[in-house]
């Protein structure tokens, strides 16, 4: 498998930071107020100066002949710095430098490398409409188009035009006299055109035919990328320069970064923003790959981090109170740049309509981040026949687990195909499997709806006695985890320690060969099914915190063990709460040393990165959602459609995060970004489909049993009352969120 792709030259990278740092900046953005035409055009031959306006163009035409890979870093650098250029337009316009070369001769080309011209897109977007006929030694160019963002600035337009003969690319110098632009302000300062044409144009001035759909494709996907890495750029900007606020400004005697408000909106600016530049890095990935492909997830990287620019620069504004109101400071540009480049080439309404109609058609889970090696494209079509033959149809697409019995069968049908432990070592009985392995497992599983399995023992408990076990306990355990033939649950909670597990009560005595357990657990999954429970219990009463707290291996039938079930807001009696009362516990179940407990229970939590992060229960919700939505007819609402577009964007970039948990643990290093949000996300997103769902379903989406489409059975209402658990479990997103202001942001 291709994992995602090593990080652009970090030399580009670094001196276009150092370029843009020294040539742009706020004082500059402002100054284009008073220009003619809302362009910068000093900078702009600064930049064409040190070759940034060339990276896409082809070497053999003078250019740096750089993929998209490359030249997001540079345009995220230029969005830090508030560049006061159209650089995306310019970028992606010379990515068509042979034509304009042969239309307009070797000095324009030039002024166009160098940045004394400029050419700008003008994309078939948002009402954008010209058409080419020949007419006598050339062509005709006619048509409109509204908010050309830069348009009045421009030397050369690149026209999408439609000719007889299919797409064209129409190349007009912009003192053509039947080209007329009328121009306006953009809040940032910069211009924006409506642009008639009713122009005579010169027979190599127009490109039809192959050549013309793959430049359009090529330029239209440029802009989106590299417009997308600008936003991702001034966002992040916006929100470096907040936090230092929030981290120095007093606010009743208090930094306001301790404010937890504050601190949650800070923490979901940061999110969306982490969000849209991985989106964005894929997508230029991609693109670089395979054009067509990436033409799409482009245009949801453009969405995203518009969305995601527009909201962090808001809430940026708001977080300096009434100083972020004034045009003195530095922070009110971001947002008005911001303003500007989402709207730029392409508004988000435009590709929303275009990715509802690839959800709606079942291609919303396709993402292809990663490419499978033939080796593992055989072992996908394995799994992928594996699972047509041997999954019952009455276990696919459950809205919980199933039962303990069905999901027992399950998991020894698994464990006889090797399957039930993927990323356990062969040592232990486990596959072994490759990271790219387990995403196809994971990836086909979801797919096929398949019921997911107890993973208190598989992902939690196994893993820690593998590392932390001794020799006795590995034999007598792993076994039976591996088999089925133990089920385990997990003693963690309390009823006054559930996220702030540190405060545990449950207490462990000393008492000559065995420790005497007293207390409680609740919350606890299938403790009522279970043969075993791992838990953490307090050893050192007189100990801070975590200091006193020890691993704990206890035999669920052992004599003071008390379990009574609890049902969930779904219906499942899923949870238990356990008493001890005087249970007593061999010393010998202590896994890794006493008092070390809580060191034995959060190591494995790195190790579950990928699996907390892993979007297959969104991928399996997205064709349910399609199916329920042509049924019902909801399909067909405007307003249902644009939220499944957000939904699917959100998805892509979840995914986009994802790719890069998923390679950096493959190659074994820390993925490049923070994603410790990443498990947040995907318990938020999912519960954001599960709604959709209910909506998809119309008049019926209540239903509390299955209800059949298509032969199949999908369960609506409790599909949705199951997601409700998605943002507790594992620690609130809450606390998911204070933490990440703490340890990611520095707030606190």
């Amino acid at each position: 498998m291709t994992t995602a792709s090593a990080e652009p030259d970090d030399d580009l990278r670094e001196g276009a930071a150092r370029f843009a740092a020294a040539a742009f900046g706020p004082a500059k953005l402002r100054a284009l107020r008073d220009t003619p035409d809302g362009l910068d055009r000093a900078a702009l031959a600064d930049a064409g100066g040190e070759g940034w306006l060339a990276i896409l163009a082809p070497e053999a035409e003078g250019g740096m002949g750089q993929g998209l890979a490359a030249a997001c870093g540079v345009a995220e650098a230029f969005g830090r710095a508030l560049a006061p250029i159209p650089f995306a337009g310019a970028a992606a316009c010379l990515l068509a430098a042979q034509a304009l070369r042969t239309a307009f001769g070797p000095e324009a080309l030039q002024a166009l490398l160098n940045g004394s011209m400029l050419a700008l897109p003008v994309p078939a977007r948002d009402g954008a409409r010209f058409t080419a006929t020949r007419a006598a030694g050339g062509w005709r160019v006619e048509g409109s188009a509204r908010g050309v963002f830069g348009a009045p600035a421009a030397d050369f337009l690149l026209i999408e035009a439609d000719t007889p003969d299919g797409p064209a690319l129409a190349l007009l110098p912009r003192n053509n006299p039947g080209l007329s632009i009328k121009m306006a302000r953009t809040v940032d300062g910069a211009s924006t055109g409506d642009i008639a044409a009713s122009c005579d144009v010169a027979a190599g001035a127009v490109i039809v035919g192959a050549e013309a759909a793959g430049l359009r494709q090529a330029i239209t996907t440029a802009l989106d990328i590299l417009c997308a890495a600008e936003l991702v750029g001034l966002a992040d900007a916006a929100i470096e320069l907040t936090l230092g606020h929030l981290r120095t400004r007093q606010q009743f005697g208090r930094a306001l970064g301790s404010f937890q408000a504050l601190q949650f909106r800070a923490v979901d600016a940061h999110i969306g923003v982490a969000l849209a530049r991985a989106l964005t890095s894929e997508a230029a990935r991609m693109a670089d790959r395979d054009g067509e492909a990436g033409a799409v997830i482009a245009a949801a990287a453009k969405v995203k981090a518009a969305d995601a620019a527009r909201e962090a620069t808001r809430a940026t504004v708001q977080l300096h109170g009434a100083i972020g109101f004034t045009d003195e400071h530095d922070i009110g540009l971001f947002l008005k740049r911001a303003i500007s480049l989402d709207v730029a080439w392409g508004t988000q309404a435009h590709h929303r309509v275009g990715i509802a109609a690839r959800a709606l058609d079942g291609a919303a889970r396709e993402v292809g981040f990663r490419q499978d090696s033939a080796a593992d494209a055989g072992f996908r079509a394995e799994v992928r026949g594996w699972l047509e033959q041997n999954l019952p149809s009455h276990l696919r697409n459950l809205p919980t687990r199933p039962d303990h019995k069905e999901a027992d069968t399950w998991h020894r049908q698994l464990f006889a195909r090797g399957w039930v432990a993927p990323a356990w070592p062969r040592e232990f009985g486990g596959m072994g499997a490759s990271v790219a392995q387990q995403l196809i497992l994971f990836e086909e599983m979801g797919a096929a709806g398949a019921p997911e399995i107890s993973g208190q023992a598989i992902s939690h408990l196994g893993p820690i006695l593998q590392v932390f076990g001794s020799p006795e306990q590995k034999a007598r355990h792993l076994p039976g985890m591996l088999s089925g033939e133990t089920t385990w649950c997990q003693g963690y909670s309390e009823p006054g320690a559930g996220s702030d597990l540190a405060s545990l009560r449950t207490k462990a005595a000393r008492d000559g060969d065995d420790f005497v357990v007293n207390g409680s657990k609740i919350w606890t999954t299938w403790a009522h099914h279970a043969d075993w429970m791992f838990a953490l219990v307090r050893t050192n009463p007189d100990a801070k915190k975590q200091l006193g707290i020890t691993f704990i291996l206890i035999d669920m039938k052992t004599p003071g063990v008390t379990r009574r079930p609890i049902q969930t807001l779904a219906g499942d009696d899923e949870f238990s709460e356990v008493f001890f009362d005087d249970v007593r516990v061999p010393a010998s179940n202590v896994v890794g040393a006493v008092d070390d407990g809580w060191r034995v229970a959060t190591a494995v939590l790195e190790k579950e990165r990928l699996n907390g992060a892993n979007p297959r229960k969104c991928a399996q919700l997205f064709p349910l959602i399609s199916r329920a939505a042509k049924d019902s007819g909801a399909a067909r609402d405007a307003a249902f459609r644009d939220r499944l577009a957000r939904a699917s964007i959100d998805y892509m970039a979840l995914c986009a995060v994802y790719a890069r948990i998923a390679g950096a643990t493959e190659a074994r290093t820390a993925p490049t970004g923070d994603f410790a949000f990443a498990k947040l996300v995907n318990a938020e997103l999912a519960q954001t489909l599960c709604e959709l769902l209910i909506e998809a379903f119309g008049p019926n989406g209540a239903v509390d049993g299955p209800l059949e489409i298509g032969g199949e059975l999908i369960w609506p209402g409790r599909t949705f009352l199951q997601s409700r658990r998605n943002t507790i479990h594992g620690g609130t997103v809450e606390i998911q969120r204070g933490l990440i202001a703490r340890r990611a942001l520095g707030l606190g």
